[in-house]
């Protein structure tokens, strides 16, 4: 039984539809370093689209992480390092609040070309010639969702799986505050439809390399608290980071009685640090990352900045203290 979707403007849903039916050749694709929202939306949009005899593809800057690999339509993921080179002037943008997230997929978009916007981040900044954005829904492939019993299109087991990963990766397994009942109530109806709810957990949280276990291990290993032990941060050298993936190591912080922000530094190479935020409800991190030119969620966000550790923390914990209560 389809859900009544959110206070999504009735119009947006008609115009992005309207986009959809009336283009025969679409580019696909999503942010850079793409993860669950934007591979399972991005594999969801390719099965919907077939279903309108759309010839389309899915285009990454990035090769795709192997987590997602049980998806349908995985090997059907291009990556910049074997696409052709050729110009696309129609594209669907998935999970990117402007158009620059794409990375170096944008050099084969036309500059004149039409673009449907398909996302969830407050500050989406409307870039596309059709904005379908709200950040009512919990994540772009809850909006895909709204969007497919809009125009009646069927979600089959695959396409329910690769919805019900960008939705649970998203809400971090229906925890985190953009959880609405809305969106409980669409993850249950993807399951009636054949998402497989412990397969995915599974992949998503039980899948770990032994290296990014060390990892954890080193990061929490480094882990200190700041401002009477309302912050928590964590870091790691560029060595390090070397050695298997990062990003889960940042909610650690948040296990810690009276901890409200938690900050994961990674330098990706020598004076380039990629800090992730995260928080608890009476902080908005979004905000904290905006100051250094990031973005993101009011308890997920991220941005970069260069300099030497000491220098990169010290602008950071300044910036947290001004946002705390």
């Amino acid at each position: 039984m389809p859900v009544t979707p959110p206070d999504i403007s009735a119009s947006d849903l008609d115009a992005a539809a309207g986009f959809l039916r009336s283009q025969s050749d679409l580019l696909i694709t999503s942010h850079v370093n793409s993860d669950g929202d934007g591979i399972g939306g991005g594999l969801a949009l390719l099965g919907l689209l077939r279903q309108l005899d759309s010839r389309s593809q899915l285009l990454l800057q990035d090769e795709p992480p192997g987590d997602y690999d049980y998806l349908d339509g995985w090997d059907e993921i291009i990556d910049l390092g074997n696409a052709p080179a050729q110009q696309h002037d129609t594209a669907v943008l998935l999970d990117c609040p402007n158009f620059d997230r794409i990375g170096r997929v944008g050099d084969q978009i036309t500059t004149d070309a039409a673009l449907l916007n398909i996302d969830h981040h407050p500050d989406n900044e409307r870039f596309g010639a059709i904005n379908l954005s709200t950040d009512v829904v919990c994540s772009t492939c809850e909006m895909l969702y709204h969007l497919a019993m809009h125009m009646g299109l069927d979600i089959d087991r695959p396409i329910a799986e690769q919805l019900y990963t960008g939705i649970l990766f998203d809400t971090g397994g229906f925890r985190y505050s953009l959880t609405t009942p809305t969106s409980l109530e669409v993850g249950a109806d993807l399951v009636r439809r054949g998402a497989r709810l412990d397969l995915i957990a599974d992949r998503l949280y039980n899948n770990a390399t032994f290296d990014s276990v060390k990892m954890i291990g080193r990061a929490i290993d480094s882990m200190a608290l700041h401002h009477d032990g309302r912050v928590a941060t964590m870091s790691l050298t560029h060595e390090e980071m070397e050695r298997g993936d990062s990003e889960a190591s940042v909610n650690y912080g948040l296990w810690i009685k009276g901890v409200e922000v938690t900050a994961l530094l990674k330098e990706e190479r020598v004076g380039h640090y990629r800090i992730s935020l995260r928080s608890r409800e009476d902080v908005d991190v979004s905000a904290i990352a905006r100051i250094f030119g990031g973005g993101g969620h009011a308890r997920a966000a991220g941005c970069r900045q260069e300099g030497s550790l000491d220098d990169v923390l010290t602008r950071m914990l300044a910036a947290i203290e001004q946002m705390l209560p």
